[in-house]
């Protein structure tokens, strides 16, 4: 498995691309670089820099998984399903319909800041994601894993690869739910003390593995696990 990322404007949301080892079923003239990928999440104005980075690497995006319906994971979607016609747009079934008027689900506070980046706002055509039930795009075997607490629905993506090794073998993508010494916080509209501290139970149950989250670096499960007190 191959991960790039770019760091949207707004708030400074990452935005990853995930693409899978050639596989052995690839002929002689394939070319290596030609492959297929999954996105995560959208930040606001993320798709020129994405388009950049996807055609450098010679890869082609199908499907955007979204971490939750906050605005600054969702706001770079119009660009993105115009850059790529045809993108499959995923999120956990509770969170869609934050893309109807991603502005009237935050505060006033933040919806002031959002309003004039939203403009004409045209609700996506996505795919309401329920249950932990695994799937397969870009010859990646994709689990939603619904994690509430954060928002209603928050989802972790575990993304794994059957041809990687190592750590290349299996990614956890953590939206807001959880970063590198942190967690997200549960009290903006749709969030839940209690549902996260369950969240967080159930991460704690998980494998160790890479995490990518949705702001900040890159940790470990197990390091977080040591050193993260709210883990």
């Amino acid at each position: 498995m191959e991960i790039t990322a770019v760091r949207a404007e707004l708030l400074d949301v990452n935005c990853y691309a995930v693409a899978a080892e050639p596989g052995a079923e690839a002929g002689p003239g394939d070319d290596p670089a030609d492959r297929e990928c999954v996105l995560v999440d959208a930040g606001f104005d993320c798709a020129p820099d994405l388009a950049r980075v996807l055609a450098e690497l010679g890869w082609t995006p199908v499907a955007v998984l979204l971490t939750h319906g906050h605005p600054d994971h969702i706001l770079g979607l119009p660009r993105l399903l115009e850059a790529f016609p045809g993108l499959e747009v995923l999120i956990g079934e509770p969170d869609l319909y934050r893309l109807q008027d991603p502005a009237s689900t935050v505060s006033a506070q933040l919806a002031h800041i959002v309003a004039p980046l939203v403009g004409e706002w045209t609700a996506p055509q996505a795919a309401a994601v329920s249950g932990t039930e695994p799937f397969t795009r870009a010859g990646l075997t994709i689990a939603p894993d619904p994690a509430p607490g954060h928002t209603e629905g928050s989802t972790l993506w575990r993304v794994s690869d059957p041809h990687g090794e190592g750590d290349a073998a299996e990614v956890l993508f953590t939206g807001d739910v959880l970063f590198a010494g942190s967690i997200g916080r549960t009290d903006l509209a749709g969030g839940d003390g209690q549902a996260m501290e369950r969240t967080l139970a159930h991460i704690a149950s998980l494998p160790d593995t890479p995490v990518l989250p949705g702001h900040g670096p890159a940790t470990r499960l197990a390091h977080e696990l040591r050193t993260n007190p709210f883990l």
